[in-house]
């Protein structure tokens, strides 16, 4: 089942190439939504939110997507956005989805990028999809647990950070319920608690930012929630596995995802191409749009692909 349905667009949806707000049914009775910006007729983009997050976050490279003749299509993961919650849901699960929507938009090979939540999904569409993966790059992305370890650590302190990371979700879950909750009416009270500053600091993007988070809310933190447990965990599968060329950015002053993760997935993945920032932190994609679209844009154009 592969229904497409379009919605309205936001008066601020100026880079935009379709409604804002869009859904399709996937096989299992699901609605996934997404929206798509940049040049219709280019090679496509898939866009993978960070968390807590939803497919509007994928505006912050709308220009940048136009500029480079880039499609780029924002997704919302199960539980976010307009997207319908999964239990039980894995990361290695994600890529059907994605297969799904690329099909009924009439897809065949695709580029894919995410934002720190995002980059498990990244990983996992590069492991599991195959060839039909033709760019892939993870910015500030989250790792496995095993990412936090340090070489010389002993199994009780690796035991106690895996401890610690199911407590610490547990924990989170009544932040997430607030934060869900007061996000849309008092913003002023959660953007402290994120550390970009710099970034915050600029009146469009907390625009944007308090616009991703409400939307990533619309139907409360259960999707949120279930990521964070996974974050928790080993993966379902191995870094070293996937068998493509990924590109990965990182800040060295990223504060909520630490630079050690971003180091262990460039050493873990076979064919890496890593690019350290020194001072950037978490939201560093926001002054680095055109230098990492250029990048997959060039990668998407010689593999002489083009939207169908």
């Amino acid at each position: 089942m592969s229904n497409v349905s379009g919605g309205q667009a936001s008066s601020s949806d100026t880079d935009g190439i379709a409604p804002t707000e869009q859904t399709m049914l996937l096989r299992d009775g699901r609605a996934l939504g997404y929206a798509e910006y940049g040049d219709a007729g280019g090679a496509a983009l898939f866009y993978f939110h960070g968390t807590p997050g939803s497919r509007l976050e994928a505006g912050l490279l709308a220009a940048a997507a136009t500029r480079y003749h880039v499609r780029l299509i924002g997704v919302d993961r199960p539980g976010f956005g307009l997207s319908d919650f999964r239990p039980k849901r894995r990361f290695v699960d994600w890529p059907d989805d994605v297969a799904q929507l690329a099909d009924a938009l009439g897809i065949g090979r695709f580029g894919v990028i995410g934002l720190s939540g995002g980059g498990p999904h990244v990983a996992a569409c590069a492991r599991v999809l195959g060839s039909r993966i033709i760019a892939a790059a993870i910015v500030s992305g989250a790792g496995p647990i095993e990412a936090h370890y340090t070489p010389k650590m002993g199994r009780l302190r690796r035991a106690l950070i895996r401890a610690g990371a199911r407590i610490g979700t547990t924990l989170a879950r009544p932040m997430l319920w607030w934060s869900s909750a007061t996000v849309a009416r008092t913003p002023a009270r959660f953007f402290p608690r994120f550390p970009d500053r710099r970034v915050l600091a600029r009146p469009a993007f907390r625009a944007e930012f308090k616009a991703d988070m409400v939307e990533a809310f619309r139907h409360g933190s259960r999707g949120a929630a279930h990521e964070y447990r996974l974050f928790a965990r080993s993966w379902d599968f191995a870094a070293r596995e996937i068998p493509g060329h990924i590109d990965l950015w990182h800040g060295d002053a990223d504060r909520v995802v630490p630079i050690r993760v971003g180091r262990y997935m460039a050493a873990e993945i076979k064919d890496c191409n890593a690019t350290f920032f020194a001072g950037e932190e978490h939201l560093m994609i926001v002054d680095h749009t055109d230098e990492i679209i250029a990048a997959l844009a060039r990668q998407m154009s010689s593999s002489h692909v083009s939207a169908r």
